[in-house]
């Protein structure tokens, strides 16, 4: 009776295990495809924010009240600045899409076509000497509104004046944000609901003197 009871015995355990490697084994791959578009994610998402973290370390040395001849008048030319942080950011690309120097998201290339875009916003902060308390805040932003005219800022001026100290002075604020739209390279956790492409948005915030609100003069009596 023993010997006719271990044959079915000994392929029913085979079976059990194969089922048991399957189930195992299918954990393992989704784990491992996890480490590696999530680990490509991160990569990526790491240059994103140097990118704005360059790109506002340099515009907050800079001067957005840069004055240019227009018509023989001295003329403010807000464009100037954001096309210098767009090219910090990105890079110099000429007419042909041909790029001509490397930007600090480098080796990321953004996509206007994607939804890809830079936006750059600076603000003139301005407080009550004696309460610290806000009085006004003034937004400047590009005419055409971004790099590539396919986002706008996430940012509302009630959010930016919250980060800032209440008790701090009169300041400009610079405000640099990158949206860049992260295609996954196995496509495969696509099937459960994460979106495919990923939109990575990433911003960095620093001090701007040179858009510190100046006080109005008083009228001469």
């Amino acid at each position: 009776m023993k010997r006719q009871f271990a044959k079915p015995l000994k392929r029913k355990n085979k079976g059990q295990s194969l089922v048991e490697l399957t189930l195992i084994l299918t954990v393992l791959l989704t784990l491992l495809v996890g480490m590696v578009e999530f680990g490509n994610l991160l990569n990526q998402y790491i240059n994103v924010v140097d990118g704005t973290r360059e790109g506002a370390r340099f515009g907050s040395n800079d001067d957005p009240f840069a004055i240019i001849m227009v018509n023989n008048v001295p003329t403010p030319n807000y464009e100037i600045f954001f096309a210098k942080i767009y090219t910090v950011v990105e890079g110099h690309y000429d007419v042909n899409g041909v790029q001509r120097s490397k930007g600090a998201i480098n080796p990321i290339v953004l996509n206007k076509d994607n939804g890809d875009d830079i936006v750059v916003s600076f603000f003139s902060v301005a407080t009550d000497g004696a309460t610290g308390a806000l009085t006004s805040i003034e937004r400047f932003e590009s005419a055409a509104g971004s790099r590539y005219n396919n986002q706008t800022s996430r940012f509302t001026d009630g959010q930016i004046s919250a980060r800032m100290d209440g008790l701090a002075p009169s300041t400009g604020v610079l405000l640099v944000e990158v949206f860049y739209h992260y295609y996954q390279i196995l496509r495969l956790y696509s099937f459960i609901g994460v979106p495919d492409p990923i939109l990575v948005h990433t911003y960095s915030v620093m001090p701007l003197s040179a858009a510190e609100p100046t006080p109005t003069p008083n009228p001469a009596p």
